[in-house]
């Protein structure tokens, strides 16, 4: 029996690899989640574990086999799989670029030729170019970009579209066959290679070890549990401790912000390598008191990686201009709207013009935000210490009168001049200041400047962009089929008022995605989606019987329709409360 360790770089791949699974009796597959150095990461502890062959995908498979001496089987990007993900941006407005390494350009720019596509194609030899070339092609009017996740990853951190070319199942085949003929070749067994084996995987501790080239060669438990997803090597703040640490010889302390919580690490240098010792300290977190839990409540984040705001209607494009205008200047900016509209996405689009280096990127959630905690963000002079960032104020309306006061405090202390205040709040803030429910000098010192985001059913024209943008998002993320959407099923989306706006259309295509059994959203499943949320207006908060003399399968379908009714429609919170993964949610409800 061949052992092979399978690393796929995102999720739909990670489904298609199990279902697969279930059709091989030759290989034994262990399948896991993991893109370029995360990758890397997992394929050392598999190197250990005995496994003959290493599976992967891209960029991800080329690092691995720079970092492990077991074969490593490539899973190539098809032509097919190339012209399906071309089929999927056809209905996009903008301009598109495919960009990657050669084993998905050459392909792709055949194709594109072939069927006389308008797409450009630009090949990289290593990660590292990939933000180069996007900065400029995104200087060259350019909104849409394929590619592999490094790509994908790195588009949007640049505020562009990026759509990922997933494999087919062709591709897995062939993968497999190769893993066959290589297993003959290679049938030893692996080497130990960890650096550090008196490093317990049992220690409370997150344990990291960084070679002199600053990458990752070991983690124990803990540190994979806390940071297995997370870029540390591309940090800057990890990066000038392992400099300072190698230059001094000596061990060094610090505090960061990894993964929105404050951890205390102690760099202690060790021949080339140097060893990270972190705990986690959260010091911005307020007491729990009486069951109230604010641990959501500050974000912090260096980078900013999110859907771009989409859209050609005049509102919109009204919108972005103002971003684009406001990007440049540091002065406060108040965001409003209704709720789910992308309020967040304008304020981090803003974040992502002003930003020169590493400056933080802070969220506080004010209607999260307890006054207790607050105030100890202000003893410990939080705003202070990061007055070179931005701080966003998000649903600044959502604080009593006590907090507005003291942050207005906050704002105007000498101290804090340097920070950048992104703010936002419902459009009737307004109204709020006029009637003394808001602290009317916080209002007019940080709302001199504003920019209002119109309600989707103000621009209907956005919707169909809009459509294709979560479709491209939700392809690589559950591997399903899916490319598009009918005609007539996109008119019954058009024509919806969507009192939720941007979020809930969003909601509505992840569920039509997921229930989809073709290439395309059709018009029936649109039609009953958007039946039962007219129904969930029309119920508001009449309570609905459950009628328990039914089959247990029938019971279990109306307390999911319950459930996902009182969250509107929200599937991640539903299937939150029901126990149980979206994807599992919505085969129930089939």
């Amino acid at each position: 029996m061949i052992k092979a360790l399978v690393i796929v770089p995102y999720e739909g791949l990670l489904e298609m690899m199990k279902e697969i699974d279930q059709e091989v009796e030759d290989i034994q597959l262990q399948i896991e989640l993991g893109n370029l150095y995360e990758g890397v990461a997992i394929a050392k502890d598999a190197e250990k574990n005995g496994y003959h062959v290493i599976i992967s995908r891209g960029g991800t498979a080329s690092l691995i086999q720079e970092a492990v001496s077991i074969p490593v089987i490539d899973i190539q990007v098809t032509g097919y799989d190339v012209l399906r993900i071309l089929t999927l941006v056809k209905g996009f407005s903008g301009k598109a670029a495919i960009v990657g390494f050669s084993n998905i350009t050459q392909g792709a720019a055949t194709i594109c030729k072939l069927l006389d596509f308008d797409i450009k194609t630009l090949t990289i030899t290593k990660d590292t170019e990939v933000k180069d070339k996007l900065t400029n092609l995104k200087k060259l009017g350019y909104e849409v970009v394929i590619g592999d996740v490094v790509t994908v990853q790195a588009a949007k951190q640049l505020g562009m579209t990026g759509v990922l070319i997933t494999s087919g199942k062709e591709a897995i085949i062939d993968a497999l066959e190769e893993t066959r003929r290589s297993y003959r070749i290679f049938s030893q067994l692996q080497q130990d290679v960890f650096l550090f084996q008196s490093i317990l995987d049992c220690n409370e501790q997150a344990i990291g070890v960084f070679n002199k080239a600053e990458k990752i060669v070991y983690g124990n438990e803990r540190f994979n549990k806390e940071f297995h997803w997370i870029d540390l090597e591309n940090s800057a703040e990890i990066s000038a401790l392992l400099k300072e640490t190698a230059l001094t010889g000596e061990k060094q302390s610090k505090t960061v912000h990894i993964n929105h919580s404050f951890w205390k690490i102690k760099a202690c240098p060790q021949g080339d390598a140097t060893v990270f010792f972190l705990e986690k300290i959260l010091p911005n977190q307020a007491d729990v008191q009486e069951g109230e839990v604010n641990m959501n409540a500050i974000e912090f984040h260096t980078s900013s990686s999110f859907i771009p705001i989409s859209g050609k209607s005049e509102q919109i494009q009204k919108v972005l201009n103002q971003i684009d205008q406001y990007g440049k200047r540091e002065e406060p900016v108040w965001i409003m709207g209704e709720e789910g509209n992308g309020k967040e996405l304008a304020a981090r689009s803003i974040y992502l013009k002003r930003k020169t280096k590493n400056e933080p990127f802070i969220v506080l959630h004010c209607d999260l935000l307890s006054t207790e905690q607050l105030k100890n963000l202000m003893n410990e002079n939080f705003f202070l210490k990061y007055a070179n960032g931005v701080i966003y104020l998000k649903n600044i309306d959502k604080l009593n009168s006590y907090m507005q006061k003291e942050l207005y405090k906050i704002v105007k202390n000498e101290s804090n001049k340097m920070l950048q205040w992104l703010v936002s709040s419902e459009s009737t803030i307004e109204d709020k200041v006029s009637n003394g429910s808001f602290h009317t000098e916080l209002y007019e010192t940080l709302g001199r400047v504003s920019i209002y985001i119109p309600p989707l059913r103000e621009r209907r024209e956005d919707i169909e962009d809009l459509v294709h943008v979560f479709i491209s998002e939700l392809h690589p993320k559950y591997g399903n089929g899916v490319v598009g959407i009918r005609l007539d099923a996109l008119h019954e989306i058009i024509n919806y008022e969507w009192p939720g706006n941007v979020e809930q259309l969003k909601q509505v295509i992840e569920q039509l995605f997921l229930q989809s059994h073709s290439f395309y959203i059709e018009k029936e499943a649109v039609v009953t989606v958007l039946n039962r949320l007219e129904q969930q207006v029309k119920k508001s908060d009449e309570l609905t019987h459950i009628d328990l003399s039914g089959t247990l399968e029938e019971i279990e379908k109306q307390v999911i329709t319950k459930v996902l009714e009182e969250e509107g429609l929200n599937q991640s919170k539903a299937a939150k409360r029901l126990g149980i993964n979206r994807s599992t949610l919505w085969r129930k409800l089939k």
